[in-house]
């Protein structure tokens, strides 16, 4: 699902805008951030997602490389053209006028391809700047191993609060400008950039324990997915390639429709004005009944009132999911967002919205609270009121066989009045055991 809604986004943005409820206009790019353990096939479910764009993307790259060196041929006889013609007005002494057109006289200067580039892992600010200068206006910053962006240059110590700034100014949909001395200067407008990260969780749990990126309003615009682990459980029937599915090729086609289309632009090629999607009658009644309920929410003792700053973007995040699944289902023709595709969006919403309620609490609890609870029930569930380390360790939850898990998870369960200690050479199961503990309570 959140594969998909990667692809569906990036097809969308290109083309659509969505004004707010409240009259601005905003992209319909969406900030997604997944995490799931090593092995829940991350990496095959990209394959067939993006598999197709990116084929198409290494193709399109490779006619680039031809068009390329055809403009430096090109741009290289303009040149010497330009310089011959230029001396040979010096020679006549022209006036300044008469030597400044004869400078731009003949063939127009060759003009650069634009680079087929529509996917990123891990870029730089300014490596992104000088890509969406001379590339795509509309990428997708995706990446199945978000380690290598969270742990990368872009998010070290020195880089990371102007990288997750700059990717919030992406979200709003402001113009992208950038002053240097060395490199030159400019603004560009009319880009659009997706977002989704996957990672493993202890990879993304120092994102998203990240005061700063918590601060700094990033975390906030994120939809943020941690799934249960399907791992022991994915039993199959036959073998099927997911791609062969009717609904997925359905989906395939209106993407690839979407991706192919020519998006509107406004000063140049590469500057798109994209037509914008507003909410109908019936639409703009159920975004102000959500702002009130969410509004409500919000409010200090009520349920969303820890995770008020992501709150506060929902309808917002609703709008924007509901102007994708408009596009998905009307393609081009699309000119607004109806009551139906609003209340999707909204439902999805509010999933994402319990996620993060359910995740902001998992992170804060630490490992070895975590083990002290398997720790509990394990022992609950094998009737042992006295026990010693040994029988843990041998026959116990596999996580808590290592020595230093076991003695921090029992130090938890003693500390919080769960277990407690014996007194030295108590018996327990026939040996008389140095250290032992007695259960108090179960947790």
């Amino acid at each position: 699902m959140f594969k998909l809604g990667q692809n569906m986004q990036l097809a969308a943005q290109a083309h659509f805008d969505v004004i707010l409820p409240w009259g601005q206009t905003k992209p319909l790019s969406l900030f997604l951030l997944s995490v799931a353990e090593s092995g829940e096939r991350k990496s095959g479910i990209d394959d067939v997602v993006l598999g197709a764009a990116k084929a198409q993307e290494r193709e399109d790259l490779a006619g680039y490389q031809i068009e390329q060196e055809q403009y430096e041929t090109e741009l290289a006889r303009w040149k010497a053209e330009s310089e011959a013609q230029n001396k040979k007005s010096a020679t006549k002494s022209q006036a300044a006028s008469d030597f400044a057109a004869a400078a731009t006289h003949g063939n127009p200067k060759p003009k650069a391809p634009i680079m087929p580039l529509r996917f990123v892992t891990e870029p730089t600010v300014e490596g992104l700047y000088k890509l969406l200068a001379v590339g795509q206006p509309s990428v997708g910053l995706f990446s199945d191993e978000a380690g290598l962006l969270i742990g990368g240059h872009a998010m070290n110590s020195d880089n990371a609060l102007k990288t997750m700034a700059r990717l919030c100014k992406f979200w709003d949909g402001a113009s992208f400008d950038r002053v240097r001395a060395g490199d030159g200067s400019g603004s560009l407008y009319g880009r659009r950039l997706a977002m989704h990260q996957q990672a493993q969780p202890d990879v993304m749990a120092k994102l998203l324990c990240d005061p700063m990126a918590n601060g700094q309003g990033f975390l906030a615009r994120c939809l943020v997915a941690w799934p249960e682990s399907t791992i022991g459980t994915r039993y199959i029937d036959k073998l099927e390639w997911s791609g062969d599915r009717k609904e997925l090729k359905r989906l395939f086609a209106v993407l690839i429709g979407l991706m192919q289309a020519e998006p509107r632009t406004a000063m140049s090629e590469q500057e798109l004005d994209p037509v914008v999607l507003p909410l109908d009658d019936d639409a703009k009644l159920m975004a102000i009944e959500a702002m009130n309920q969410f509004e409500t929410l919000m409010q200090s003792g009520n349920d969303l009132f820890e995770i008020r700053e992501r709150t506060a973007k929902a309808v917002e995040n609703a709008c924007r999911i509901a102007g994708v699944l408009a596009v998905i289902d009307d393609g081009m023709a699309t000119r607004s967002i109806c009551a139906k595709h609003l209340a999707q969006g909204l439902t999805l919403i509010q999933w994402y919205l319990k996620e993060a309620l359910r995740i902001r609490g998992a992170a804060v609890i630490s490992q070895a609270v975590k083990d002290a609870e398997s720790l509990s029930k394990w022992l609950d569930e094998q009737g042992l009121r006295v026990f010693r380390s040994r029988q843990v360790q041998t026959l116990g939850p596999s996580q808590l066989r290592p020595k230093p898990r076991f003695q921090a998870a029992v130090k938890e369960l003693v500390d919080n009045g769960y277990l407690l200690l014996n007194e030295p050479n108590t018996t327990v199961d026939n040996v008389k055991a140095k250290l032992s503990w007695r259960v108090v309570h179960v947790v």
